[in-house]
This record gives structure tokens, C-alpha cells and sequence, in this order.
């Protein structure tokens, strides 16, 4: 028995230390474990209440975008991402800091759609951190020769060509536009990086004149400033850029002045049965040509040119021809009591630059006003006084060094041009045609000149771009630019319905037009 005793009572010993062994290990598991769970919790809750759990800088990216949109209601802002083109949006505070290239503080209403810049943001909750205009991207302003060549991707600039591939876009003023919308009369800012356009903001934009009552005038000439010269046509409707102009219209040794503001996307109408016409006065213009057998015509008119030559003050045609010589296609305009012209005609097949010379000498005789006669080219486009040979966004521009076909040898002339260059009225041929569908109802003019109401059909004008303008009594006035080929092919185009113009002054002139 005693025997029995020494062996179980150990046993029992063993089992009780064993079982007590067990329990508090289960229990110090329980323990580990809640205290396991409560700190998941915490970081779940953390997570929750938005607390960063690394560090904030891990979790920024920065990368140079263009700004492609903006919703300040609900504080967003679009960007593509230059280097992939991904579009990505991000959200924004009043407090997020945006920065001009050099430093200097700027609001988000300073910052153009099309802008290009260095983004950076939180990857962690996608809030904007800052902004900066990019010193990596180039920006050229002011531009006005160019031309955009959408089917073959490229943009010409003063001559240089650059890459505009599909993710370009247009920004008309806070809006978003196609490359139809911009014309060959606004001023553009450029932006890209390496050879590539991204963007193409609208700086200076473009209104029009109307003229009205003007059949007197038809067949003389209108200067809107020193920007636009053109033959008076019936019923015209000439895009023009937004600014305050000086308007002279001159024909048959009359005249008529107006002061005018063009604003922009609006029509700014000229009545000219009010405004006082009057008798313009003569300039005597003697002209110097080489060889001097050549034939000179002023205003289609062959002229003798032996003496001096009274023109009346504004723009005259000039045409000089010779058998084996290239001919001289240019306008002049006269302002002034006396001037020379002179004019050299080169052989034809002679390797240059160009194909004739011209050039304008203001001669001043003793107690005589000086004369000024002023070329202006067959394009009749003027820049700031300076002639531009090609249209402002000729089809195939070359870079522009001067005018090395001619030469000027006093102040306040101004050299003339050659007559390679086709004008804008121009036609390919009699049996091509340009299409116009719709919208329907709507005027339509080619280059400012009326050609009728859509549908309607008309002669193929010349290759290269040409300004579409369409205009309707209580819609707003749209233009667009489209390129014409030189082909035997004719030309159909379709455009979008006009947007209803609600404004006063529209209803305004609308209610005139019906008096009238």
C-alpha cells in the first residue's frame, strides 16, 4: 500500500504543475493576442482618422504637366502629364502655394489652361502641394507667322518647324478650342518642351468689322490700322484683332475716317452713310524702272511714266511687266505731296532670292513737305509699318531676315514687295469649287468677302489657309481656318450650329438691321 502511495502521489504532483503550467501559458497567449488585435485596431483606426503612418515626404511625386482644366466649385484641377501623356486630377486649397518660374507668388487665376508646370503631389490622398511654372518648358509670345498643319502634326513658327502631336491643345481664354478656331489675324503664346508644342493659348484674339452702306466705296480700299489693307468688296466682313483701330476708306479721290473698338468675338459695324466723306488730296509720284521699256500699270490702268504721276493720297495697285523680265506685283500707298519710285525688273531664270526690286525714296525740295510713298504688299497685310511678304500664316512660311529684295534709302519708306505671293481672294481655277453645307442660314465669307448663304457654293480659292467667317442676325459671329490644297479636287466643309447671342448689344443691332 505503502508502496502504491510513493508513486501516485508524485504522479498527481506532476499533473497538477503541469495543468497550472498550462493555464498560464494559455492565459499569457490570450493576453498577446488581444494586445495583437488592439494594435491592428489602432492602426485601422489611424488609418481612418487620416494619420500618416510613414513619413509624409515618401509619399510625394513630383512631375512637369500641362493644366488641361479647372473646377474652382468643387477645387480641382486637371493636368497631362507631359512626359506620358496621363491625365491625372488633383485637388487643391487656397493655402496650396503656386509659384511664377522666377519665385514669385501667383493665384490659380493667373495660371492659363496650357500652362506648363512642376506638379507636385500627395500620392497618398491625391492633394495638390504645390505648383511652380516650369523653367524646363520654352514659351514664345507674341507670335503672328505661323501656320498649323493638323494632318501632318507639325506647327510652323517664323520658319522653324516644330512637332504638335495629338495631346496639343488650344486655349481660347478659359476655354478649351480646336486648331480651326485660332486665325491667321490672332496673336498666339506658344508653349512646348524640346521640339514638341503643347500648348497654343490665344493672347490676342479676334473681332470684326462690317461695313454697311458702303457701295460707293466698293472696288477702293479700306485701312483698318496698320495691320489690314483690302479691296472694298459688297457687303464685307473682315476679321480683324481686338484693339482700338483708326479706319480709312479711300476710292475715286474720296475718303472716309473712323475711329472704332474691336472687341473680341463681337462685330463692330461702320455705317458709312454717316460718316463725313471727303475729297482726298493728290500726290505726284515719279517713277525710276529699269529696263525702261518696261509697261506700268497703276490700278489696272496701262500709265505713261515719262512724268510725274498724279495719284490721289491711299493705295494704289502697281503692276510693271517686260518681255524676258519677271514681273512686279506690289501696292503702294501714297500720303505724302511728292515721291520717287523705283523699280527693277531681273531676268528671268536669274538665280535669286526673289524676283524683282523696288524701292521708294522720299525726296523733300526746298519749303516742300516730305513725300512718302509706302509699298504694301499684294497679301495687303501691314505689321506695324512693316511690310510682310507672305499672310501672317502662309502655308509653307520661310524665315523672315528682312526684305533682301529691296532697299530703302530714307526714312519714313517702306520697301516693296515681289508678286510671288498669292492673295487671299485668289482662285486655283474656274472649274473647282468650295463647299459650304452649313449651318445652314448662316453668311458666309471667305477672307472677309461675302460669298453667300449656306449652303452655297463658290470658286476653289487659291492654296493655303483661308479664314471661313460665318455670321447670322442673333447668333455669335465664329470664325475658322482652314488650308486649301492645290489640287484638281473640290472642297466640302460641314461646321458646327452658331451659339445664340443673348446679349443687349446684339438684340440691339438686330433691332437696327430690321429698321433699317
Amino acid at each position: 500500500m505503502k508502496n502504491i502511495e510513493k508513486v501516485v502521489i508524485p504522479v498527481i504532483i506532476i499533473v497538477i504543475i503541469t495543468m497550472l503550467g498550462i493555464y498560464y501559458i494559455s492565459k499569457e497567449y490570450e493576453k498577446r493576442q488581444s494586445e495583437k488585435r488592439a494594435e491592428q485596431m489602432a492602426e485601422e483606426e489611424a488609418e481612418q482618422s487620416g494619420e500618416d503612418l510613414v513619413d509624409p515626404d515618401e509619399l510625394l511625386y513630383e512631375t512637369m504637366a500641362m493644366l488641361v482644366g479647372k473646377n474652382e466649385e468643387e477645387g480641382t484641377l486637371k493636368f497631362l502629364a507631359i512626359d506620358n501623356d496621363r491625365l491625372f486630377e488633383l485637388e487643391y486649397t487656397g493655402s496650396t502655394p503656386i509659384l511664377g518660374r522666377y519665385g514669385d507668388m501667383l493665384t490659380i487665376d493667373q495660371i492659363m489652361l496650357g500652362e506648363i508646370l512642376d506638379v507636385s503631389y500627395s500620392l497618398h490622398n491625391k492633394e495638390l502641394v504645390s505648383l511652380r511654372i516650369s523653367s524646363d518648358a520654352w514659351t514664345f509670345t507674341d507670335v503672328t507667322r505661323f501656320t498649323i498643319n493638323e494632318e501632318e502634326h507639325r506647327m510652323d513658327i517664323a520658319g522653324s518647324t516644330y512637332k504638335l502631336p495629338k495631346t496639343s491643345i488650344v486655349s481660347y481664354g478659359n476655354e478649351l478650342a480646336s486648331f480651326m478656331d485660332v486665325t491667321n489675324v490672332d496673336t498666339l503664346t506658344v508653349k512646348g518642351y524640346g521640339r514638341r508644342v503643347c500648348s497654343i493659348i490665344v493672347q490676342r484674339g479676334h473681332g470684326y468689322v462690317r461695313l454697311q452702306n458702303d457701295s460707293y466705296f466698293e472696288g477702293g480700299w479700306i485701312e483698318i490700322g496698320q495691320e489690314i489693307i483690302k479691296t472694298v468688296t459688297e457687303e464685307m466682313l473682315i476679321p480683324v484683332p481686338e484693339g482700338s483701330y483708326h479706319v480709312r476708306l479711300t476710292n475715286k479721290g474720296y475718303a472716309a475716317d473712323e475711329d472704332i473698338i474691336v472687341e473680341r468675338d463681337k462685330e463692330t459695324l461702320i455705317d458709312l452713310s454717316e460718316v463725313d466723306i471727303k475729297e482726298v488730296a493728290i500726290g505726284h509720284v515719279a517713277f525710276s524702272i529699269l529696263p525702261d521699256f518696261a509697261q506700268l500699270y497703276i490700278d489696272g490702268e496701262m500709265t505713261d511714266y515719262d512724268e510725274r504721276i498724279a495719284l490721289e493720297f491711299g493705295i494704289h495697285r502697281i503692276h510693271v511687266e517686260c518681255a524676258g523680265y519677271r514681273n512686279v506685283d506690289t501696292n503702294i500707298r501714297v500720303s505724302d505731296k511728292y515721291a520717287n519710285v523705283d523699280i527693277t525688273l531681273e531676268k528671268e531664270g536669274e538665280n535669286t532670292s526673289s524676283s524683282s526690286t523696288a524701292k521708294t525714296t522720299a525726296k523733300t525740295p526746298t519749303a516742300t513737305p516730305s513725300a512718302t510713298v509706302t509699298p504694301a504688299p499684294s497679301t495687303t497685310n501691314m505689321i506695324d509699318g512693316n511690310v510682310i511678304a507672305p499672310l501672317r500664316n502662309a502655308p509653307t512660311p520661310t524665315p523672315y531676315h528682312g526684305d533682301s529684295s529691296s532697299s530703302t534709302t530714307a526714312t519714313g519708306t517702306t520697301s516693296a514687295t515681289d508678286g510671288s505671293s498669292s492673295t487671299a481672294a485668289g482662285i486655283i481655277s474656274d472649274t473647282q469649287k468650295m463647299y459650304i453645307e452649313c449651318p445652314e442660314e448662316s453668311e458666309v465669307y471667305i477672307d472677309g468677302i461675302y460669298v453667300g448663304i449656306a449652303p452655297v457654293t463658290f470658286v476653289k480659292p487659291s492654296a493655303g489657309s483661308h479664314v471661313i467667317t460665318l455670321s447670322r442676325n442673333g447668333y455669335i459671329t465664329k470664325s475658322y481656318t482652314v488650308y486649301v490644297y492645290g489640287d484638281d479636287r473640290d472642297v466640302t466643309l460641314s461646321f458646327s450650329d452658331l451659339v445664340e447671342d443673348h446679349t443687349d448689344d446684339h438684340k440691339d443691332d438686330h433691332d437696327d438691321d430690321e429698321d433699317d
